[in-house]
């Protein structure tokens, strides 16, 4: 049974520092998808300038801009954290992700009432991929976008509560012991990999997404 001081120690490094041996098992197997990531992130952040410069004229689209821009931003980030072990956080940072998409889409509709019911705080975001979905004609996407939206935010609602996933996050299934922090585990490679599908899916997604706004908003 560990002391006092060194439960201490171990959270204090958890806290602290980065585990450089879990990332670096996480890159060795997922670099390629990592690369693919990255392009199709960076082609979306070149769109998305597109979008940014038409605030100037028309003041409302900076809610759409910043909207999207923080689907971007989580994206990314909650790659970042699959890759350093945080399992639970990353997942739980993509349904943000997955909402962001979701409400920027609505703010666009120019005949939709989304963006000022979200501003006056008399909208809730955990439904609006349910409401893309019933305006997806308004909003002119394709049926692809919307379907991997819905198994998107169906599977990262499991790391919006505390589940079974959260439990065996924590609980090693190759050795003894509990997970104070970032793990790589070789019993979880399935798992793992079904993550990085889900996260690479999404991001094909995110070019289209840029366009549809663009589309919406130059009908404002």
């Amino acid at each position: 049974m560990e002391t006092l001081i060194e439960a201490k120690n171990k959270i204090h490094v958890e806290i602290t520092t980065m585990d450089t041996d879990v990332f670096a098992s996480y890159f060795q197997r997922y670099s390629s998808e990592v690369e693919q990531f990255e392009d199709l992130m960076a082609q979306t952040t070149i769109a998305w300038h597109a979008l940014a410069n038409k605030v100037e004229k028309q003041g409302r689209v900076a809610f759409v801009a910043n909207i999207s821009y923080c689907a971007i931003m989580l994206h990314i980030q909650s790659m970042k954290l699959f890759l350093s072990g945080h399992i639970v956080a990353a997942g739980n940072l993509s349904r943000q992700v997955v909402e962001s998409i979701a409400m920027a889409l609505l703010c666009s509709g120019n005949t939709l009432t989304f963006m000022d019911r979200f501003i006056n705080d008399k909208y809730s975001t955990k439904n609006a991929v349910k409401d893309v979905i019933r305006h997806k004609e308004t909003l002119g996407l394709r049926e692809g976008g919307v379907v991997t939206l819905k198994e998107a935010v169906e599977f990262y609602n499991k790391f919006s509560h505390l589940s079974k996933l959260t439990i065996a996050a924590a609980t090693p299934f190759s050795e003894h012991g509990l997970y104070v922090g970032a793990s790589f585990d070789q019993a979880k490679i399935q798992g793992y990999d079904t993550e990085v599908r889900n996260r690479l899916s999404l991001a094909k997604v995110f070019p289209n997404f840029v366009t549809a706004l663009l589309m919406n908003v130059d009908k404002w």
